[in-house]
């Protein structure tokens, strides 16, 4: 089937490259780049030393270069810290205005080449030049298809420092390799994986009613979580596990800006079974 590329005008691509690139990589995010080759890419992040989830990001091999693919919003402050870490290393982090994030929603079959690493739902994701004509500019198809899966970026729908990284999913979208040693932040997302004590997750939801992005949802008098965003009768919301896994409850009859409102929460499909 011939790939029909979407051009993500929302993603920048950064450059980590020098004799010193791995290394560098692997002493501070969440995903083990010793494991990623040529032909394949992880999913990662970087945190805060005391836990919380800073920039999150798709990141690519080429030889020894390292690309990634991250938010166009918190770019800039994602190479101001990278810089502040590299300390003496040999690497060189640069921001690469001539690449492009593209996706391809035709092909949705786990274990091929270029397969989004979090979800195989999301379609395959590769860097290409920026000038290349032969692809669509609409983006909204892949944006309600990344909603609908429960999908939510830094940068686009949580600000960095917000939330913990399995409060964002990391562990169930293979963010976070937990045997490959030290990262920053290890400490207090290993405690969290280990005790499972994530007292919030990003849910998916469906609605017919408004919301606002960021307002409280009120359950029995009780705040369960807040809205991140909604397209059309679907959205992503940060609601408390308790909550979410109650058998009795189907369908939440909310308090939000103090209209009541209804919504079917369901657990993204890359949940564990």
């Amino acid at each position: 089937m011939e790939k029909q590329l979407i051009k993500l005008s929302n993603r920048s691509v950064l450059s980590v490259n020098g004799a010193d690139a791995e290394k560098f990589l692997q002493g501070i995010i969440t995903c083990n780049v010793e494991k990623i080759s040529n032909s394949s890419s992880s999913y990662g992040s970087i945190l805060a030393p005391q836990g919380k989830l800073l920039y999150d990001f798709i990141i690519y091999r080429k030889n020894k270069d390292f690309f990634i693919d991250t938010s166009k919003l918190v770019a800039n402050d994602l190479v101001k810290l990278l810089s502040m870490y590299k300390l003496r290393s040999e690497v060189i982090i640069n921001e690469q205005n001539n690449l492009s994030v593209y996706v391809s929603l035709n092909n949705k079959i786990e274990n091929i080449s270029n397969i989004d690493p979090r979800f195989f739902e999301l379609g395959t994701r590769e860097i290409l030049n920026s000038d290349n004509e032969l692809c669509s500019t609409d983006e909204s198809l892949y944006e309600k298809l990344k909603i609908n899966l429960g999908i939510a970026e830094v940068g686009s729908e949580i600000n960095p420092g917000e939330v913990f990284p399995m409060e964002a999913n990391l562990d169930h979208l293979k963010g976070i390799d937990f045997k490959k040693g030290c990262f920053i932040g290890q400490e207090v997302s290993s405690r969290m994986y280990r005790k499972g004590n994530a007292k919030k997750r990003i849910v998916t939801f469906q609605s017919k009613d408004t919301f606002t992005n960021d307002e409280d949802l009120v359950y029995n008098d009780r705040i369960i979580g807040r809205m991140i965003k909604k397209i059309d009768n679907c959205g992503i919301a940060l609601i408390k596990i308790e909550t979410i896994t109650n058998p009795e409850i189907k369908t939440l009859s909310v308090t939000s800006k103090n209209e009541k409102k209804n919504m079917v929460i369901n657990l993204p499909g890359f949940f564990p079974q």
